[in-house]
């Protein structure tokens, strides 16, 4: 039985056809996929890959309708001589496939070694970044540092010139007040309780006293003992201060708050001398305050930098920006002349610093001042020899 050929030939042609659509359908719908995403190695290489598989299609395919058209046309051998070239064509094509396919593949890890430099590359500027950064923010700390340090050793050095300036006019003060209070404690004896010459050696006593009183301070500030360390209570060293200041100043109208905190360990300090810082800085607080004035004081502990921090601060009418500089310069005082001698707050600085702290005011006129004394809270001894720190 003899098959017919036509229906044969006629369907190769058709698929030989159809194959050369697909390819071109297939090579155009790469290229919308390359347009959309020009970036895409993958979409560049399917284009390629496309254009070499289309050019492929159009030999093979055309070859196979050529084929079937001349066998129809009796010309079976000229399709001898014609096949051998469009075979190697298409042996040709596939070569070409491969080697595009091996192209990309290498163009891939090219690729991937670029993106991961590049990668690497934004890494390290990044990790440059910060390290900038952070060193320009360690410059400007201790840039910071080191001029509140040259502050600090030009304010030291001030306080020492006037400690010596201080301390050689105190003593030759001193003698000649104590000798002119014992001759007036003399004349006294013999004056009438009520004269007017027990009145007149009175005055001279006071006065007397007075001047010895501020030569006593002028000793104070000059002389920078050690401070005599002993475990303490900082809100019973507070406490006292306070009884202190009630029996010995005019404060009956001011309003005293206190605001402590509870997680306060015990510390080793000087219980005379921060008193002494204590008594100042409420003292200046109620002169700020006047008569009908509120005061709160309040403790606060810094448990990681193991800090100790009072704050003083009063609703009075506050320090003027311009004095926030020189408030605690020796001698300076805004106090009305007689009123003070400019050394309380000289001499609370050099106890706060002797030891080892530090002492801050923020103020703004209107609105009160308050000032703050940070101490370390260093180790300090318990019962039974125990330490805590």
């Amino acid at each position: 039985m003899i098959v017919p050929a036509m229906p044969i030939r006629i369907v190769d042609m058709a698929g030989s056809a159809l194959m050369i659509l697909l390819a071109f359908f297939c090579m155009q719908r790469v290229i919308r996929l390359r347009r959309s995403d020009p970036d895409n190695l993958v979409w560049t290489y399917l284009v390629w890959l496309c254009c070499c598989l289309a050019g492929f299609a159009i030999s093979r395919s055309g070859g196979h309708i050529l084929k079937q058209f001349l066998f129809m046309a009796g010309q079976e051998r000229l399709w001898a001589d014609i096949g051998a070239a469009a075979g190697s064509i298409n042996t040709f094509l596939l070569i070409i496939v491969a080697a595009v396919t091996l192209f990309f593949n290498r163009v891939r890890h090219v690729y991937q070694q670029i993106s991961t430099d590049k990668q690497a590359l934004e890494t390290a500027h990044n990790e440059l970044l910060e390290l900038n950064q952070s060193l320009e923010k360690r410059v400007r700390e201790r840039t910071d540092a080191l001029v509140q340090h040259e502050k600090q050793m030009a304010h030291a050095d001030r306080l020492a010139s006037i400690g010596q300036l201080s301390s050689g006019i105190a003593h030759e003060i001193n003698n000649p007040l104590g000798v002119i209070q014992g001759y007036t404690q003399l004349l006294l004896r013999d004056a009438d309780e009520g004269s007017q010459r027990h009145s007149d050696l009175q005055i001279i006593l006071k006065h007397a006293g007075n001047c010895k009183a501020i030569v006593e301070d002028l000793l104070n500030f000059a002389r920078r003992s050690q401070p005599e360390m002993a475990d303490i209570d900082i809100h019973e060293v507070i406490e006292d201060a306070l009884v202190f200041i009630r029996h010995r100043s005019k404060m009956e109208n001011v309003r005293i708050e206190k605001v402590f905190a509870d997680n306060i360990p015990a510390m080793r300090m000087d219980e005379k001398k921060i008193k002494q810082v204590l008594v100042n800085l409420v003292m200046n607080a109620g002169h700020a305050v006047a008569e009908d004035g509120t005061i709160t004081i309040s403790t606060r502990f810094d448990t990681e930098g193991r800090k100790l921090m009072v704050d003083v601060a009063d609703n009075g009418y506050g320090i003027e920006s311009r004095h926030l500089s020189r408030i605690f310069d020796p001698f300076f005082t805004t106090k009305p002349t007689g009123e003070g001698t400019g050394l309380g707050l000289a001499v609370s600085y050099g106890i706060i610093k002797s030891h080892g702290g530090d002492i801050d005011v923020k103020s703004e006129p209107g609105n009160g001042a308050v000032f703050t004394v940070t101490l370390p809270v260093g180790k300090t001894a318990l019962p039974g020899g125990l330490q805590h720190g």
